[in-house]
């Protein structure tokens, strides 16, 4: 085994832990995600690396919410950790960090 096999296993085995100590509030918080049907949508569409205005543009149809809506709740789950975002400007593009998936 690699030095960096080594460190990936141990992180990956303190993330589960971690998990495990946190497991109802991250079940609680994802039961709460999902009863906001925008919220929903964005995790949804997130599942690879999506650009800012496809994304907003196809969670605006499918929830028929306001771009300001949309770009709030964006915003949120960026705060959350529930989303990762990359890049800058017209360049920005997200993808859901799996945080909540338990």
């Amino acid at each position: 085994m690699t030095d960096t096999q080594a460190l990936e296993q141990k992180l990956d085995l303190l993330i589960a832990l971690t998990r495990v100590g946190v497991r109802d509030q991250l079940a609680r918080e994802r039961r709460m995600l999902d009863e906001d049907p925008v919220s929903r949508e964005i995790l949804r569409a997130t599942d690879d690396w999506t650009s800012s205005g496809p994304l907003k543009d196809l969670v605006r149809t499918a929830t028929k919410q306001s771009e300001p809506t949309v770009k709030r709740r964006i915003a949120d789950l960026v705060s959350r950790g529930a989303l990762l975002r990359r890049g800058a400007g017209s360049a920005i593009s997200y993808r859901n960090s799996g945080l909540f998936d338990v």
